[in-house]
């Protein structure tokens, strides 16, 4: 009789157990898988996969305890990756990359408590930078530089809190300084030049003067 019970408990405990660590699949209303995973105690645990309806990758996750935890790597309809992110316990941390659908590199960057954080760099298609923006809790805050596709400087300047603070510089598409001024708080203050032709000439008065165009050469 006791063996019986015991025999009978050891069914139930490890009935219990493959209950607790079940290989699951997920699938679409129409019918294609959509992703497989364990679930530990009602929870995603370890490795998942999920796919398009096309049956190419979406997404490789980790989860701990029902979080993302470890590495994630997105992927395009195409399977080319389109992200790399680093994952601490539901909150982004760390490094993380970021690509255009031709594979280039689109952005890279760091992440505190799933903020922007420190220096971020952005590229084109064709491989050339396209901004580089410091981050701080999230917010832009100190130098920004701004190229376009020809990799001439179009703008600098640089940041407080999220808002344009200081000088700013813009250039031409040839990367010529055309226009300067100052910002605070994201406003734009005091005289703003233009430069044309090897002259210098006054182009906007902020701060009482309300942006009173102005045509006069100061040089």
């Amino acid at each position: 009789m006791l063996r019986s019970f015991l025999f009978a408990t050891c069914l139930l405990f490890f009935s219990k157990l493959s209950f607790a660590q079940d290989r699951v699949k997920e699938y679409y209303t129409s019918g294609e898988l959509r992703g497989t995973g364990q679930i530990v105690n009602d929870q995603k645990e370890g490795e998942w996969i999920s796919y398009y309806p096309s049956g190419n990758k979406n997404a490789i996750e980790n989860y701990k305890a029902g979080k993302l935890h470890g590495r994630v790597t997105y992927y395009y309809p195409s399977e080319v990756v389109q992200g790399i992110e680093t994952w601490r316990e539901g909150t982004l941390q760390d490094s993380a990359w970021y690509f255009h659908s031709n594979g280039k590199l689109h952005r890279v960057g760091f992440y505190k408590d799933s903020q922007y954080s420190g220096k971020w760099r952005h590229y084109f298609e064709n491989g050339k930078i396209e901004r580089i923006i410091h981050y701080q809790g999230g917010l832009p805050e100190g130098g920004t530089l701004v190229y376009n596709e020809q990799g001439f400087l179009v703008q600098e300047g640089t940041y407080r809190q999220g808002l344009e603070n200081g000088e700013w510089k813009f250039y031409t598409t040839d990367g010529k300084l055309e226009f300067s001024g100052s910002y605070e708080n994201g406003k734009q203050v005091g005289i703003w030049y233009q430069y044309k032709k090897g002259k210098t000439k006054v182009y906007e008065r902020h701060s009482g003067c309300e942006n009173l165009i102005l045509q006069c050469c100061v040089t």
